[in-house]
């Protein structure tokens, strides 16, 4: 029975002993732990970078296709070649308004629909 009674004593010795060494592997577990999150964090956010993708209907004009693209970020290229990228702000019949402007973010721009030949976005899985 002596022995019975030792068993919980000599384990609770063992944890005493040892605790620094415990310790180091529960803070590297926490460290992996941290660095899981992290890249659970990173494929969510890259992933919802990428906007839904879009529909061509038979009857469909810029206008409409700027009007769904409401809020998301967009890439124009404009009758003289010209490149302009931003958010879709408001689209109206005759003009889009564009702000956060790519490489000008502290600018916003209105572009007449006359001059818009093609609009880029970017969309999921690719």
């Amino acid at each position: 029975m002596a022995a019975e009674y030792r068993k919980p004593f000599v384990l609770l010795i063992y944890l005493l002993v040892n605790r620094p060494q415990i310790t180091q592997i529960e803070l590297i577990m926490r460290r992996y732990l941290l660095l899981l999150a992290i890249i659970v964090t990173a494929v969510i956010c890259a992933s919802s970078f990428a906007q839904d993708k879009t529909s061509l209907q038979s009857n469909a004009r810029i206008v409409s296709l700027l009007q769904g693209s409401a809020g998301k970020s967009v890439e124009l290229h404009l009758r003289l070649g010209e490149k302009m990228g931003g958010k879709i702000a408001q689209v109206t019949d005759n003009t889009l308004h564009l702000s956060n402007l790519t490489g000008a973010e502290y600018f916003d721009a209105f572009v007449d629909m006359k001059d818009i030949s093609a609009e880029v976005v970017r969309v999921a899985g690719r």
